[in-house]
This record gives structure tokens, sequence and C-alpha cells, in this order.
């Protein structure tokens, strides 16, 4: 994953991520991975594939709004 730090002062801001990985996403996202894995296999989210690591762009999924929560 990349990622850039930048320090000022004495103090480290923290890393901005350019990809999540599925997992990660589905959370920000309030899906379950399997959706996810399922969206970029058919290739109707822009991901990255590293071998079998699939990687989002944190903009796609910043920018996606996060599901509903489900009622109980």
């Amino acid at each position: 994953m990349t990622t850039t730090a930048q320090r000022t002062e004495g103090t480290t801001v923290t890393p901005a991520r350019q990809y999540y990985r599925v997992k990660d996403a589905a959370e920000v996202l309030g899906v379950p991975p399997r959706t996810l894995y399922h969206l970029a296999e058919r290739e109707q989210i822009p991901c990255r594939r590293l071998g079998t690591v699939i990687l989002i762009p944190a903009a796609w999924v910043e920018r996606e709004p996060a599901m509903p929560p489900k009622r109980r």
C-alpha cells in the first residue's frame, strides 16, 4: 500500500491512504466484503490487482456513501 507521511515540528501527520484492501473498504462502506469482491471481479468498481490482492482507490471509497445500518 502506498502512503506518504509528513513531519512538521516534531509531530507526525498520519499518512494519507491511497488504497484500501477489500476488507477495510467493506467496513468503511458498511457492505459485506464478498459484495466488493463480486463487483471487482465484474469490473464494476475501480480496483487494482497485485497478485491475489485487490486494492480499491481510497478516493472512490471515501466518495461513495456508506450503507445505512440495518434495522433489527
